[in-house]
């Protein structure tokens, strides 16, 4: 079932046999979870990977949308200088320290942030002190007591002068995400027409075909692409939403590099059914579509099995979204006020200056 037939230029019969070989002997359970990670990670598409029982069940959790972890109620995404928070949760600690979203942790506890501090779990009532600095602003130290906190995973939005709507969309990976930014679009288009529209994809590594499908809806209809893989073609086809048409309304989407998966087919397909003006970096170039096969002991396979194609015959591996305006800056270090992709897209739908 896997997409590519040479393997990526692997000699798959020779690695299989040379695994087996390791299995042979007597291995403890760990080990062996830990071969299986090294095995299916030597295909090197990005995408495959093999994930241990207790990893397997915390993605559950996490598609759900309904996590609880005990830490300080944020998302974080390492970067070279920092923890880039893309994410806050209500009623955390987090919050509570005023931490807000676009916010980097450059400390914890005296000592650089790490990308194996990840969001910062550990035991209920540990405490952590945090050197965090904020956009144009000064280093600040605050500490946190980690507690239980509920992990909701949902979509920024809002309304900008012009009457241009923003969605953020931080990933399509919870089972939601397609209800949620629905009920941001409905929010508001109930406050009046809208002239414009951004969808911001940023950092968005993709997530589930029928999230896709279901953000799709609200720009496009009918067959907008292909899957394909060794033994068939099928088409992506979008039907009526359930909110929402805004099928005439001018649209911008934001992306960068770690806009990858189904966020670059999302951002691709607008571009080109819906003439969206694509403002940023080239997205990731990491399309391929994986499939899960969850073993008898609660471990899991995903495998890369499908690619995408569009309408016009242009598959996005190794390529991504090539966009319309490029502005090859880390938005990261800028507040949203400052923004210079977001400010593009503004002026581009004719608000001017936030």
């Amino acid at each position: 079932h896997y997409l590519y037939t040479d393997f990526h230029q692997l000699n798959w019969s020779t690695l299989h046999d040379e695994y087996a070989a390791m299995l042979e002997q007597e291995q403890s359970r760990e080990t062996f979870y830990n071969m299986m990670i090294e095995l299916v990670a030597r295909l090197n598409d990005d995408h495959s990977r093999f994930l241990p029982p207790a990893e397997a069940q915390t993605e559950n959790v996490t598609i759900n949308n309904n996590e609880v972890t005990v830490g300080i109620g944020v998302l974080t995404r390492a970067r070279p200088d920092g923890g880039f928070i893309q994410s806050v949760f209500p009623d955390s600690p987090a919050a509570r320290a005023g931490l807000e979203t676009r916010d980097r942790i450059i400390a914890v506890d005296g000592r650089p942030y790490q990308p194996d501090d990840s969001n910062l779990l550990g035991e209920a009532g540990s405490a952590v002190r945090l050197t965090v600095v904020r956009p144009g602003e000064k280093l600040r130290d605050v500490v946190l007591t980690r507690q239980e906190v509920q992990n909701h995973i949902v979509p920024s939005y809002q309304r900008f002068p012009g009457n241009i709507g923003y969605v953020a969309i931080p990933t399509m990976w919870v089972n939601d995400m397609d209800e949620q930014v629905n009920g941001a679009l409905t929010d508001l288009v109930a406050e009046g027409p809208l002239e414009g529209l951004i969808l911001d994809v940023r950092s968005n590594g993709g997530g589930w075909l029928y999230v896709l499908s279901g953000v799709l809806s609200h720009f496009v209809r009918g067959q907008v692409g292909v899957f394909f893989s060794r033994q068939a073609v099928r088409p992506l086809e979008i039907g009526a939403p359930s909110g929402p048409d805004l099928r005439h309304v001018k649209l911008v989407v934001l992306v960068d590099n770690e806009t990858a998966s189904y966020a670059e087919v999302l951002a691709a397909v607008l571009q080109q059914q819906h003439e969206a003006l694509v403002i940023g970096t080239h997205s990731a170039g990491n399309t391929e579509t994986t499939y899960a096969y969850t073993l008898s002991d609660g471990s899991r396979l995903w495998l890369a099995q499908e690619g995408f194609r569009l309408p016009s015959g242009q598959n996005l591996e190794g390529v991504g979204v090539q966009p319309n305006v490029a502005m090859d800056i880390d938005w990261t270090h800028y507040s949203e006020d400052d923004d210079p992709q977001l400010l593009e897209a503004l002026r581009q739908l004719g608000a001017g200056p936030k």
